[in-house]
């Protein structure tokens, strides 16, 4: 078995609904311009950017259920994604999520508390045969225990892998190549610690690279206890921004995979991000490579 990713992870049937306008307050009105059906969840999002930047992925995380099994197989095979490690659950309607957007905001509605709520486990092991002949995986944080045997099984492997807004003191932030935590991540699970206090934290924890984004503001990302770089994202006209974390994320796997020096990692992940945030969509509108080095060429330096 030849792999580039595995990923291991959330992956969702999502309603988008696009809105005509800015997202209305509490007890207002707004007008919906256009609704897609289509995958969404961090790994699902993941594996199909990764697969339209030329790397072969393996899928591996949540059951299909009667009402997700069909859609999520169909644009499975569309980016030659393998998924024959997903498990189907019958008697399960599967996860999914209605997502409002505008140009700078989402709203995220969802089952995701089907995955904890009885006895029965709606998600599968990750897969070590799967872990052992990639060249890099991606890991979301979500399913406890399975999240943490995946890094283990990359870290004994010896692959790199790279995850997404878990604890600084966390296994899963110890052994990772990158760790990529939002804002948002911060701003729920880290009220009131200054931010310099809690990235120093991060990068002391950990040997590799440790990556803050921030939305529109600058990124910070170090490696251990080096030098500390950052990162001005790109201003692009955004359609809208759902999966922007998701596409970042993707974007770093893809330069550990190719060996990009970490400052290009960044580069090369923020210029992915943005031109997905004009496109809407994900899963009918991933980038290819030579779309995202158009792009990059076009920045100034």
């Amino acid at each position: 078995m030849s792999l580039d990713v595995y990923v291991y992870g959330m992956t969702v049937l999502s309603t988008i609904h696009r809105m005509a306008n800015a997202l209305p307050n509490a007890d207002g009105y707004g007008e919906i311009a256009e609704t897609y059906v289509c995958p969404g969840g961090e790994a699902m999002n993941a594996a199909m950017l990764l697969s339209g930047l030329g790397l072969s992925t393996a899928l591996g995380g949540p059951h299909f259920g009667t009402q997700t099994r069909e859609p999520l197989t169909h644009y499975a095979k569309r980016y030659s994604i393998d998924v024959s490690a997903i498990e189907t659950d019958d008697g399960f309607e599967g996860v999914r999520d209605v997502v409002l957007v505008d140009s700078r905001h989402r709203t995220v509605l969802g089952w995701f508390g089907r995955y904890f709520s009885d006895s029965v486990r709606r998600w599968s092991e990750p897969s070590t045969t799967a872990i052992e002949s990639a060249r890099a995986v991606a890991i979301d944080p979500y399913f406890r225990e399975s999240s943490e045997r995946a890094a283990e099984l990359a870290t004994r492997a010896g692959k790199p892998y790279v995850t997404i807004d878990c604890a600084y003191d966390s296994a899963l932030h110890a052994n990772a190549a990158a760790n990529v935590i939002s804002r948002e991540y911060r701003t729920q699970q880290y009220a009131g610690v200054p931010e310099d206090e809690l990235f120093a934290r991060y990068a002391a924890k950990s040997a590799g690279l440790t990556i803050f984004t921030s939305g529109r503001d600058a990124i910070r990302f170090v490696r251990g206890r080096g030098a500390v770089g950052t990162f001005s994202p790109f201003v692009v006209d955004a359609k809208s921004t759902l999966g922007a974390g998701d596409t970042f994320r993707a974007g770093i796997v893809y330069g550990i995979v190719r060996g990009f020096a970490d400052a290009d990692c960044v580069r090369f992940a923020s210029g992915l991000a943005a031109l997905l945030c004009t496109r809407l969509p994900i899963a009918d509108n991933v980038p290819s490579l030579s779309e995202v080095e158009a792009f990059l060429s076009a920045q100034v330096a």
